[in-house]
């Protein structure tokens, strides 16, 4: 042979070689078919195979794909079930073959599949879709089964716990429904409120309240909120706990003084004025350094109890402190429009001139129901109606207008009155 021909006869050698080796076997040569969406071929291909290898799990799941691919769900399922029976660990084909049962409306089935996917390779996000189907599809049982599996493995977080207390809760079992609603409370976010209200709930059915005494002046505090301290409050009060509630809201009070000063009113409607007084009594002695602000609620709230005597008392608590001249004209006014003139004959005594100067229009008050209409003028004069607020400026009209009165008729108007006087009405009486 010549040399041209024996190297066309090895040219030829290789070109068969080469064609056995690079022919698509028939697992790649289904999926190149797939590939290219000729699913119904590629089906064809792949049952060809399977006559000759029944349980080839590659194959089983080749044959799943295309038939999903075509929409023939039935197929793609019992595809599905034979590979995962030969493959039971593989997850990904687990979801797929739940998302298969899920369009069928096989739902029994589906969230089985769903729930073997789950117990397969748990996670947050697993869990999480698997007790909301559950809650969609009204499985309680089922999702109460679930939650407590997972809360078992610690996999849940804290709101899937307070899910699970509540459930329980509501089926009557309050034993286990405490031991997961205190799970979620160390859990939970310091201003995480709706779990702890129910873990409330659950320990005054248990008569135990005041085993979470010590967690619920934690709440309080992590709240940063008076509304739902005085919700707790009310609500342990209102169980019969009155020693439990009563030491929380003094604790409060210690704890955010300010805050506690907008509470005591709903307190007080919460039906609890008694603890609304201690509130406020408690407050009084321990609050030093406090704003004209503060003062000011503080006399707003003694009023809204007719707790005269918490507000007087606060009033020579600040004058033997020194307190500074502005805040104590500021609180003596209060305390006098608040409380008239048994306020008035308590304090006036207390009342430095530098106080009264600090509240001019109220010193010229003073000074007219004193009966001093001279000093009275003096310190009417003084001020400039334009700077007052619509309010103050009512009362320096009706005050300038007092000053042009017969001085007979204004002692029957001192002595009509006897002693109150509400601003407002001093006008249209100076004028008769």
């Amino acid at each position: 042979m010549t040399r041209a021909g024996r190297f066309i006869l090895v040219v030829i050698v290789s070109l068969l070689v080469a064609a056995v080796v690079l022919y698509p076997k028939h697992d790649e040569h289904a999926a190149m078919l797939a590939g290219e969406g000729r699913h119904a071929e590629a089906i064809a291909l792949v049952q060809g195979r399977l006559a000759a290898a029944p349980h080839d799990p590659d194959l089983l799941a080749a044959l799943g794909r295309s038939y999903a691919a075509l929409g023939q769900i039935p197929q793609a399922v019992d595809a599905f079930d034979a590979y995962l029976a030969a493959r039971p660990d593989d997850f990904a084909a687990r979801e797929r073959e739940a998302e298969l049962l899920l369009q069928s409306g096989r739902l029994d089935r589906y969230l089985d599949a769903l729930a073997r996917a789950t117990a397969a390779a748990p996670s947050p996000e697993r869990i999480t879709r698997l007790v909301e189907r559950y809650r969609l599809h009204g499985r309680v049982e089922d999702e109460i089964g679930a939650l407590q599996t997972y809360a078992g493995k610690g996999l849940l977080d804290a709101a899937q716990l307070e899910r699970l207390g509540a459930l329980l809760a509501y089926r009557g079992d309050s034993t286990a429904a405490r031991r997961w609603l205190e799970l979620a409370d160390r859990e939970a976010k310091p201003d995480s409120s709706a779990g702890r209200f129910l873990l409330v709930e659950v320990m005054i059915l248990n008569n135990a309240v005041e085993q979470i005494e010590d967690r619920a002046r934690g709440w309080m505090v992590g709240w940063r909120s008076p509304f739902l301290a005085a919700k707790l409050i009310s609500r342990i009060a209102r169980s019969g706990h009155a020693g439990v509630a009563s030491r929380l809201a003094l604790a409060y009070v210690d704890a955010a003084p300010n805050a506690a000063l907008q509470i005591v009113g709903a307190i007080a409607a919460a039906g609890r004025p008694d603890l609304a007084r201690r509130m406020l009594v408690r407050w009084a002695a321990s609050t030093n350094g406090a704003t004209g602000d503060d003062l000011h609620v503080f006399v707003q709230e003694s009023a809204l109890l007719g707790s005269v005597d918490v507000a007087l008392e606060k009033f020579l608590r600040q004058a033997r402190s020194g307190g500074d001249a502005a805040t104590m004209g500021r609180l003596a006014e209060d305390l006098v429009n608040s409380f008239g003139n048994p306020a008035l004959v308590a304090i006036r005594p207390l009342l430095s001139t530098e106080a009264l100067l600090s509240r001019p229009l109220f010193a010229a008050e003073l000074s007219l129901w004193d009966g001093d209409r001279d000093l009275a003028s003096r310190r009417l004069t003084r001020i400039d109606p334009k700077r007052l607020p619509p309010e103050e400026r009512t009362v320096w009209r009706a005050l300038a207008q007092c000053m042009d009165m017969d001085p007979d008729a204004f002692g029957r108007l001192l002595t009509a009155w006897g002693g109150e006087h509400p601003p407002a009405e001093w006008a249209g009486q100076c004028r008769r």
